[in-house]
């Protein structure tokens, strides 16, 4: 409930901030249509005043004047269920049809080269999107909550996925990735449960923050060489994920043990939470546990941390519920502020006498013991 409050909150005041815009220059009504005169001569559609309106054709012109944009939210809240986009639009705005809940397919003309941040966002029905090849890149949180979509084409032209471009598309199936993508936002395709698989190709070299997180479906993950840069865990409670395949000369990443590392820092990124162990050792010489790199790992019953690693980061541990037993040597100097053993209730340290993970167990009441018995 919170959640959605937050969110009704943020998109208010998107809403508002967008109103505020539009009282700097001045707006025309024509029929339902209002709109705004942009530097070159055409008109950009800035709102529409017949929110119930169900079958909707958008016209090139505009009281003589070529209709090239689609501004922010002009559509948002509609009650379309088909709307046809003339062949003149070039550009549609940030939330131009967020939360047109009945909308279920539309075909953006070849015309368009932008589509802006949260485009179709809560169109809860959506199931069927054609993006054309004049598209570079896919906005932040584009189809975020589309729920309908169960396949998605992206073409060649593009280059970036935005953040959360998919986030909880849950019925996403899969997704072609072409050559030209370079990056892939932070949450991606984050809580797209019915993802079985997905190819990232050669061109990719940046993966955000928890890219695919909660991808429930996912069994397995190849990662080009091209890739240089990953950001916290992108496969964050991926339960069926047991398998990440990597290029023994990769120039950045090893994988050792389907568990995926990151080599000039010495740092762990992600245990597969689909790998069934009830122990595991952490290689010795690795250094740092990323954020989110054991989170959500529930058959995990032991850990044991090398001498090495010197810092534990937010969440690392974080639902790995039935993690009864943890050594965390001396060398340890730095455990992360948030949620690192979150929902860890049986937990029990190892740790030395006068180490910094025996401070932290008293400060955060978690039960410890020292490494002989007779101390």
């Amino acid at each position: 409930m919170k959640k959605c409050i937050l969110t009704l909150l943020a998109l208010l005041l998107l809403f508002t901030l967008g109103a505020i815009a539009e009282e700097e220059r001045a707006v025309f009504e024509s029929g339902d249509y209002a709109y705004a005169l942009l530097p070159d001569g055409t008109a950009e559609i800035v709102n529409y005043n017949n929110r119930d309106v169900t079958e909707l054709i958008i016209p090139d012109q505009i009281d003589g004047y070529s209709v090239t944009s689609i501004g922010d939210e002009a559509f948002a809240y509609c009650s379309l269920t088909s709307v046809t986009i003339p062949d003149s639009i070039t550009s549609i705005g940030d939330g131009a049809f967020c939360a047109c809940d009945w909308l279920p397919s539309i075909t953006i003309p070849d015309s368009v080269t932008y589509i802006g941040d949260r485009v179709f966002m809560y169109c809860y029905n959506l199931s069927s999107v054609t993006i054309p090849d004049s598209v570079t890149s896919i906005g932040d949180a584009a189809f975020l909550n589309c729920h309908g979509l169960t396949s998605i084409t992206i073409p060649d032209s593009v280059t970036y996925i935005g953040d959360r471009a998919f986030h909880y598309c849950d019925f996403l199936t899969s997704v072609t990735i072409p050559d030209s993508v370079t990056y892939i936002g932070e949450e991606a395709f984050e809580e797209c449960e019915s993802l079985a698989s997905v190819t990232i190709p050669d061109s990719v070299t940046s993966i955000g923050n928890n890219a695919f997180t909660r991808c429930f479906s996912l069994t397995s993950v190849t990662i080009p060489d091209s890739v240089t840069s990953i950001g916290i865990n992108p496969f964050t409670a991926c339960s069926s994920l047991c398998q990440i395949a990597i290029s023994p000369d990769h120039p950045v990443y090893t994988v050792i043990d389907n568990v995926l590392f990151e080599k000039a820092e010495n740092k762990l990124i992600c245990y597969p939470m689909g790998l069934e162990n009830n122990a595991y050792s952490i290689p010795p010489g690795v250094r740092i546990i990323g954020d989110y790199a054991f989170a959500y790992c529930t058959s995990l019953t032991s850990v044991t941390i090398p001498d090495s690693v010197t810092s534990i980061g937010d969440y690392a541990f974080a639902y790995c519920t039935s993690l009864a037993s943890v050594t965390i040597p001396d060398s340890v100097t730095s455990i992360g502020d948030w949620g690192v053993f979150s929902g860890c209730r049986n937990l029990a340290f190892t740790v030395g006498r006068d180490s910094y993970a025996k401070d932290y167990a008293e400060q955060n009441n978690i039960n410890y013991s020292y490494p002989d018995a007779l101390d």
